[in-house]
């Protein structure tokens, strides 16, 4: 990918692109190009940005975190584990796993390939931390039920390309090994939010139709040693159809259009899923790890979205003290440019009182307060109709 123009980053030991900049970039241009304000990179994660919400674009998401779950008493396990009801075999949830305060410990998106075998994914940066809450958790539980669990890091045997956008089909279709390839990533054989395995021009892999930018798109898990054959494959067949390469700065941008929560930003151990604005994700009607102490605890603060008029040269970035009249009242956890909305975006915590849709508040960046205003939780496609589009 360098020589696609990658300007990289890492997480946990992974490099992945925050940006592609110019083909011809001096090998000081990200150096140079970092700053608190829209340096020379914004323009290019504009660009990208606006590529999956316009188009087609391709990212680099082999960092997650990866996990089976297997054994006679998986599904037992993973029900008290994580407080979301666990998805039927062949479909995906994302749900959470509590610390023994009621918090956020990790977040999972869980894919039941079978009746006793799950595939784990969650955060890039914390394969360790979520790695040991799992074991220690596996193996209090079969000491107390007597019920086998296995669990397998494969975090760096599997690759994950996450293609999303109005034109992903049109990238896919020429790909995909299939009786009926016109038919085979429509709604009615492979809806929202399930997974299936398919063969992508002789590459097999596991396709989740699933995107973290809230457009239609799909995750790509496939074999590691297959991941230059396929981003070939990928690449060329997306030529045609404007493919674009996006990364990481980008794809936080668009997930916060969807009120999207980042594991290490929103989400963490200082705020329960209620606060975090998770109640969906929360299954009140079982039991789980966490539950009496997730209640006990109440709302302190509740996570909201804003849209921000800043300055014309800078966005925020996360931790900015937020102010209702005078008073500071709750802080950024992330920050970002919105191409949905033309300006600044941001999300955060606030008191319970200030945390209404219209309410304005103020964003302190550079030593002044900035306008912003809460937005109802996903501003951009709020029915999630794009996500969900036919083909």
């Amino acid at each position: 990918m360098a020589a696609r123009g990658a300007q990289f980053g890492q997480v946990n030991g992974w490099e992945r692109p925050n940006y592609f900049g110019p083909l011809d970039a001096s090998d000081s241009f990200d150096h140079d190009a970092r700053s608190f304000r829209r340096g020379a990179w914004w323009r290019h994660a504009v660009d990208e940005a606006s590529a999956i919400r316009n188009g087609v674009g391709l990212i680099d998401a082999t960092a997650f975190t990866k996990h089976w779950v297997t054994g006679a008493g998986a599904t037992a396990f993973l029900d008290r584990f994580t407080c979301n009801r666990l998805p039927r075999v062949g479909r995906i949830n994302l749900t959470y796993a509590l610390s023994d305060a009621g918090t956020v410990r990790t977040e999972y998106t869980i894919v039941r390939m079978a009746e006793n075998k799950y595939y784990l994914i969650s955060a890039g940066a914390w394969t360790a931390y979520d790695q040991d809450y799992l074991i220690k958790a596996a193996e209090d539980f079969s000491a107390e039920t007597g019920q086998s669990v296995m669990i397998s890091d494969v975090t760096s045997q599997y690759g994950v390309f996450a293609i999303a956008g109005p034109r992903t089909r049109d990238v896919l279709k020429p790909l995909i090994r299939d009786a009926d390839p016109a038919t085979a990533l429509s709604n009615k054989r492979f809806p929202w939010l399930s997974a299936r395995n398919i063969e992508l021009d002789m590459c097999p892999l596991t396709a989740v139709r699933v995107a973290y930018t809230g457009e239609l798109g799909w995750e790509l898990h496939h074999p590691i040693e297959m991941q230059n054959y396929l981003f070939d494959r990928l690449m060329a067949a997306g030529e045609a159809h404007g493919l674009k390469l996006v990364g990481a700065r980008a794809q936080n941008w668009l997930r916060q259009e969807k009120s999207y929560r980042a594991f290490g930003t929103e989400l963490g151990r200082d705020a329960t899923p209620l606060e975090s604005g998770l109640d969906r994700f929360v299954d009140m009607g079982k039991a789980f790890h966490g539950k009496a102490a997730m209640l006990e605890t109440g709302i302190r603060s509740r996570c909201v979205t804003l849209l921000i008029d800043g300055p014309d040269d800078a966005d925020p970035w996360g931790r900015e003290a937020l102010y209702a009249g005078d008073t500071r009242g709750g802080r950024l956890t992330s920050g970002g440019y919105s191409v949905a909305f033309g300006k600044s975006i941001g999300m955060g915590y606030v008191a319970p009182d200030h945390a209404a849709p219209g309410t304005k508040l103020k964003v302190r960046m550079f030593d002044r307060l900035w306008a912003a205003e809460i937005t109802e939780d996903c501003p951009h496609d709020p029915k999630n109709a794009r996500i969900r589009e036919d083909g």
